[in-house]
Parts: C-alpha cells; sequence; structure tokens
C-alpha cells in the first residue's frame, strides 16, 4: 500500500475532491493524508472530504494551541480535538509553528501533544522555514522536537519536511516516539547528494521514515520528485515497503 503522508486540499478545493483522488490514483498512492491548518480549514470540512473520497483520503485534524497570543478567536483545543478524534473521526492532528504561532519546543504544547498521545493518534508539525511572513524560521527547527519528544514519550511525533541535512536523523534514531516525513526536502537535497537518501534512511532506522510529497491539485512533480530519489536511492525492496507505506498503515492502524 502507497501512503503519502502529507498532502492538502485548500478550502478554495473542496469541491474538486474527485479530481484529487483521480490525480493520487494516477500517481500511484493509495491513500492519501490531508492535512489542515487551523483556523483556516475546520475539521469538520476534512471529515466531509473523508466521506466524500471513499477511503482515499485519511483526515487529520488541527487545532490552534495558542489561539490568545494570535488574535484568533480562543477554541478549547483540548475539546476540539477530542471531537476531531472521537466524532469526526480523523486520525491525526497538524500543528504548524510558524503560522499558528509558537516553538516547537513550548512546555505550553504538552497538554494538547499529550491528549492526541491519549486519543492514539500521532501529531504531525511543519519543520523548517516556510515562504510566509508570518513566524519566527528558529520556530520551527527540527531539532527543537528533541525537547517535545521528553516530553510528550507517549505520543508519535513526526518532523514534517525533516530536512536530511539537519540533525532530524539523530532525533528519529533517538527516540523511539519520533519520525521523519519526507515532503520537498528529501527530494530537493536528494537529488542533489547522491546516496544522501539512502544513508539518512540507514543512519535513522528504516521503520522511522514515512513517505510524503506535499501534494495538493497541480502539484503532480513532487510526487514525481520525491519518488525519484527513493526509487534510485539503492534501498532494498523491504524498506522502500516500509517507507512507501508500511510505516504509516502501522501509525495509522490501517490494514
Amino acid at each position: 500500500m502507497r501512503i503519502d503522508f502529507h498532502t492538502h486540499i485548500w478550502n478554495t478545493q473542496l469541491d474538486e475532491v474527485d479530481t484529487f483522488v483521480q490525480n493520487i490514483t494516477a500517481l500511484g498512492i493509495d491513500k492519501a493524508v490531508v492535512l489542515p491548518i487551523a483556523p483556516y480549514m475546520s475539521n469538520q470540512a476534512v471529515a466531509d472530504l473523508v466521506t466524500k473520497a471513499d477511503g482515499a483520503i485519511v483526515g487529520f485534524a488541527s487545532v490552534v494551541p495558542f489561539a490568545e497570543t494570535t488574535g484568533i478567536p480562543r477554541e478549547d483545543p483540548l475539546e476540539t480535538l477530542a471531537h476531531a478524534v472521537n466524532v469526526l473521526g480523523l486520525k491525526g492532528l497538524k500543528l504548524h509553528p510558524l503560522i499558528q504561532g509558537f516553538a516547537l519546543n513550548d512546555p505550553g504544547l504538552v497538554p494538547v501533544v499529550s491528549a492526541a498521545g491519549d486519543l492514539g493518534i500521532p501529531v504531525i508539525f511543519h519543520t523548517g522555514p516556510s515562504n510566509g511572513r508570518a513566524g519566527r524560521l528558529e520556530n520551527g527547527r527540527v531539532e527543537l522536537l528533541d525537547d517535545l519528544a521528553v516530553m510528550c514519550p507517549n505520543t508519535v511525533l513526526v518532523a514534517g519536511h525533516a530536512n536530511p541535512m539537519s540533525d532530524a536523523l539523530y532525533l528519529a534514531r533517538k527516540h523511539p516516539n519520533v519520525y521523519l516525513e519526507t515532503s520537498i526536502s528529501w527530494a530537493r537535497w536528494g537529488a542533489l547528494i547522491p546516496g544522501l537518501v539512502k544513508q539518512v534512511v540507514t543512519e535513522a532506522g528504516p521503520d522511522k521514515i514515512l513517505y510524503g510529497s506535499d501534494f495538493s491539485l497541480d502539484r503532480d512533480q513532487r510526487v514525481i520528485d520525491t519518488d525519484a530519489v527513493f526509487t534510485s536511492s539503492g534501498l532494498s525492496a523491504g524498506d522502500l515497503e516500509l517507507v512507501f507505506g508500511g510505516n504509516a498503515a502501522r501509525l495509522l492502524g490501517l490494514s
């Protein structure tokens, strides 16, 4: 099973779910994890996409953990998350430090992130830079997950866009609850540096890598480029099976 752990359907594309599914299927993806960013997309909208996609989409929730510091009307993140998982059936949580206004190692994240662990779902964080002007780049530095992994040992933490040139691989090797997702950065650096992808997967552990592309409509090339660096990496068929979907299926409870 091929699972893309990092895709988007934006608010302006909610009526294009059929096209989204057709495109990912043509690219060889069996299931796409769709990630919202609160408050710009509701958890209900994601749940509706899951229903419309008839099994091709795995929906994640999003909450704003520090709403009062971002000028966004306050909504209790714990209640919102519990409703998203227990009522709407969403399978994970997406948090974005640069857009939502927090640092990845802020102790104030512990209640929300620990709640996700109690609910049995992973949390994926944007890590690395962003083209938007909002948010400090320092807040998304992947190494800051080192602290959060210690503070929330019972929650699976996924470093989105985990830069293979950073210390991310050491975090995955060091912490049982830290995983690395590959979108954008692995295609970029893997194409420039032969052998990099195999080395990082081997050192971090093939059971700690989640294939992701950051696909959205009209972004087919992101899947093509990410596929290319893995299929040419020299990794074993077994390791590729884990990366392309086996690890994600395990974390998401999919058969």
